[in-house]
């Protein structure tokens, strides 16, 4: 099968072990559906590994992959990365291992450091800014892994803008802007791109969020001078039409 997104950074961190490569594998971690190897669909916990690295349970970004691995007998129980770091495990995980050697190994270290650089909440921004300019403070780091996160949320908004929020001058803050959110989605939205900022070690940086209409004239300013960051479009499946009825494909007469 073809390599998942996952595969393609596993294989970039591998060949070019630099921070930006592991940030973003740690991001697509997050965001994964991971199939759990179990012993016992009874009694669904973990099968685990004993590797120099210590203690670790399997997990795989396709079921396909699961059963390459372990045959197809295997039990497994499925969950996001974001939801498996949320139970706190004391063990680490082997992403996509193979039998040929492939995959990653987060240590439990790792996952720990995750957890802590990324569980925190995100809170909206009520007030609105006095001044923007350009964001010229933001990480090249930041802005690639703000550029994952959006393209991993579609249909969540129209599209994002980021400035930098110069109302008070004693701060370096940045503020992404969605525009056109779902109301329902908001949090999540949040919630991701705290994640990707807080993993691109902002130092003294901060950032704000903020949900805003497309007419409002804050939008009008942050258009000309922020970077635009469009969230792809759900794509719809073509519904199914009864014979005959698509104009297009008229019924061939007998």
């Amino acid at each position: 099968m073809p390599d998942s997104p996952l595969d393609e950074i596993i294989k970039q961190v591998q060949s070019n072990d630099i921070a930006e490569n592991r940030l973003i594998l740690f991001k697509r971690f997050l965001d994964a559906e991971l199939f759990i190897l179990i012993d016992d669909p009874e009694d669904p916990k973990p099968k685990l590994m004993n590797l120099t690295e210590g203690q670790i349970l399997l997990g795989f970004d396709a079921e396909e992959k699961l059963v390459e691995f372990a045959g197809d007998k295997a039990f497994f129980i499925s969950l996001t990365g974001r939801n498996l770091l949320a139970q706190n495990i004391s063990v680490g995980i082997a992403l996509n291992l193979t039998n040929i050697g492939g995959g990653y190994i987060l240590t439990n270290e790792v996952l720990r450091w995750l957890e802590k650089n990324t569980q925190a909440k995100q809170g909206n921004v009520i007030r609105l800014p006095k001044k923007i300019v350009s964001p010229s403070i933001a990480s090249e780091t930041f802005i690639k892994l703000l550029d994952e996160t959006l393209a991993l949320s579609p249909g969540l908004a129209n599209y994002a803008i980021l400035v930098q929020d110069i109302s008070e001058e004693t701060t370096n803050n940045l503020l992404l802007i969605f525009v056109e959110a779902i109301e329902a989605c908001q949090g999540i939205l949040a919630q991701q791109i705290s994640e990707a900022f807080k993993l691109s070690n902002p130092h003294d940086v901060t950032l704000d969020i903020i949900f805003a209409k497309p007419d409002e004239e804050l939008i009008k300013k942050a258009l000309k001078i922020g970077l635009r960051f469009d969230l792809p479009s759900i794509q719809e499946t073509p519904k199914p039409k009864a014979p005959g009825m698509d104009p297009k494909k008229p019924p061939i007469l007998r």
